[in-house]
């Protein structure tokens, strides 16, 4: 019991809700240890049982999901979010990620996306707690100061610190080898942009960058956090 992942649900829909218990029931390592389904409820929960992870719903009455992140963030809770919506439009996506959302899944959704989120979380969660190398909060950071001042020099000409900080978060949930395609899908900004960025932290050292060739049509970029 103690090595289990104690997970919160908040959702204002009673069967939406009931959807999420199921799932979560047939994912091994995961205990549900409280549902709410207003905003002060999941908070009152949070300080008393101190949830590892909370799933929360961003579009509710009165306080918003995003709101009770800011909220988790501001207390300094070591609670962990993975955000569930209805809506994708990007200023939603770009605060999730701003304020260092886990997951962001879309309704309707299926077992098998809610499970991938968990799964993902679960090898992320074991990794810190077993001490295994992982990037860590402090590899972000100096991810971001790498790649923003260089030498003491400012970004290139069109570039936006804010893009790249936004871009540098997403990496943080990211293991093994990703496209541009990935992480532009994850920010809902063109890939073309998001390329650009990336390109920039492989000049820089942190990322590094190889190509794949499949049988047939162009090669793919991938890319990788350097761990060095």
């Amino acid at each position: 019991m103690d090595n289990m992942i104690k997970v919160l649900i908040l959702e204002d829909d009673p069967m939406v809700l009931e959807l999420h218990r199921q799932y979560l029931s047939r994912i091994k390592d995961f205990l549900l240890v409280g549902c709410a389904q207003n905003a002060q409820e999941a908070l009152n929960l949070m300080a008393a049982r101190q949830p590892h992870l909370a799933i929360l719903d961003i579009y509710m009455p009165g306080i918003n999901g995003l709101e009770v992140l800011k909220h988790i963030r501001r207390q300094g809770w070591n609670t962990d979010v993975i955000l569930v919506t209805a809506a994708h439009d990007n200023d939603s996506v770009q605060q999730g990620i701003q304020y260092g959302a886990a997951d962001y899944i879309i309704k309707p959704f299926t077992f098998t996306r809610f499970k991938k989120a968990l799964e993902n979380y679960r090898r992320y969660y074991y990794k810190l707690r077993i001490g295994e190398r992982t990037i860590s909060q402090s590899d972000i950071d100096a991810l971001k100061n790498q790649a923003a001042s260089r030498n003491n020099q400012s970004l290139p000409k069109g570039m936006q610190q804010k893009t790249l900080d936004h871009i540098v978060t997403v990496l943080r949930t990211r293991t093994g080898y990703f496209t541009a395609k990935e992480i532009a899908t994850a920010l809902g900004i063109s890939r073309v942009t998001v390329q650009r960025y990336l390109n920039y932290l492989v000049e820089d050292g942190s990322l590094k960058g190889t190509m794949s060739y499949g049988p047939v049509g162009r090669p793919l970029q991938k890319f990788q956090v350097s761990q060095d």
